[in-house]
């Protein structure tokens, strides 16, 4: 039930990034981005799933406490005495509200029903942020700033998704630049400020949480940030400059291959917010991450605590990373293909997560 709960908040992280995508497009100009043909299916389709993927977890405590109440009334109390069943409730309130509009969307009015779908998009959001460990562990600091990176992100990799995959042609590319650079600076502003709001919520200590599941899954999400940023500035700036010295230059192979190191951080997103975050007295035998005992098998109790250091296979991994971000670069600079690219990227982000393994010194 685990897996099925991950991988349903990793589909609805991508029904939100659709969603917010799609409407903030139909509100901007056409003379202001390429010409996109957004599907009003996909919306349509991506506002149905929402409230059954955000049903999961309310399935899962379900399904945790009915053998002593039986599934009927395990779910009546969930549904009703839970804060994760009644944000649920809000959020299939919202999501049918959102399906009225798609539904009743018109050519004529569609930018006024963008405007709404959006603002219910953010309303489904918040619903979600109101369940998260999050808001239950600090209601005011857990809500907004889970609202705030889930807002943030959903707008980045919606926009960068839809005109990804949807975009018939590059028209306007340089005027869509021009805009969106801006937004995804804010965006990856907002994510970075409300990310550390939420650590200071969900975590005693950054390196200490390295020790189990939940820190293991934020450092490796942290580490996908490096080829991230890394596209962004390319799709920013350096696209820019091949476009203004050849008018043929086709740029959207690179911002798909932005949207796929952002979906992969959308997956390890899912993935570690359903593990138990290390706050308080947390470590235990049970709660030892797999990946980190492949480092470090040793006796780790509770008073275990992580120090850093630098030995000379620290510097050999390091040497590796500048290698592979030059080989990174020359992918880019030959026109290879983005599958080549990515899988390079893989490379830079294990081997920057190896040598962070092997410099940790367990007190």
């Amino acid at each position: 039930m685990d897996m099925l709960v991950m991988i349903s908040q990793a589909l609805l992280y991508v029904c939100f990034a659709i969603l917010a995508g799609g409407f903030l497009l139909l509100l901007i100009p056409s003379i202001y981005r390429p010409d996109v043909k957004i599907s009003t299916d996909y919306l349509l389709i991506s506002a149905l799933l929402v409230p059954i993927l955000a049903f999961m977890p309310v399935l899962d405590i379900t399904l945790f406490i009915a053998p002593r109440l039986g599934f009927s009334e395990a779910l009546q109390t969930v549904l009703l005495s839970y804060t994760v069943g009644n944000a649920w409730n809000f959020t299939l309130m919202v999501s049918a509200l959102l399906v009225l509009v798609i539904a009743l969307m018109r050519s004529k009015e569609k930018r006024i029903s963008a405007f709404i779908a959006l603002l219910l998009t953010f309303g489904l959001m918040l619903t979600i942020a109101w369940s998260s460990h999050a808001g239950a562990m600090d209601p005011i600091k857990g809500i907004t700033g889970h609202f705030i990176h889930l807002a943030a992100i959903s707008i980045w990799v919606g926009v960068v998704l839809v005109v990804g995959w949807c975009a018939t042609n590059q028209d306007n590319w340089l005027k869509f630049l021009s805009w969106f650079s801006k937004v995804a600076i804010g965006c990856l502003v907002a994510t970075a400020l409300s990310g550390f709001l939420l650590m200071g919520v969900m975590v005693d200590g950054y390196t200490d949480s390295w020790m189990v599941s939940y820190g293991q899954g934020l450092l490796i999400k942290h580490l996908f940030l490096i080829p991230l940023v890394f596209y962004a500035l390319l799709n920013g700036f350096v696209v820019k400059y091949f476009l203004s010295k050849d008018a043929a230059f086709n740029p959207i192979p690179w911002i798909r291959l932005e949207g796929i190191v952002l979906f992969v951080i959308f997956a390890l997103t899912a993935f570690f917010t359903q593990q138990s975050p290390p706050h308080g007295n947390y470590l235990t035998d049970d709660a030892v991450s797999p990946l980190f005992q492949l480092f470090h098998g040793g006796i780790i109790d509770s008073s275990s605590t992580i120090g850093l250091t630098i030995n000379l296979d620290i510097v050999y991994f390091f040497f590796l990373a500048l290698i592979l971000v030059g080989l990174v670069l020359l992918s880019i600079y030959k026109k290879a293909s983005i599958v080549v690219t990515f899988l390079i990227s893989c490379l830079l982000v294990v081997n920057v997560y190896i040598m962070l393994m092997i410099s940790v010194v367990v007190r």
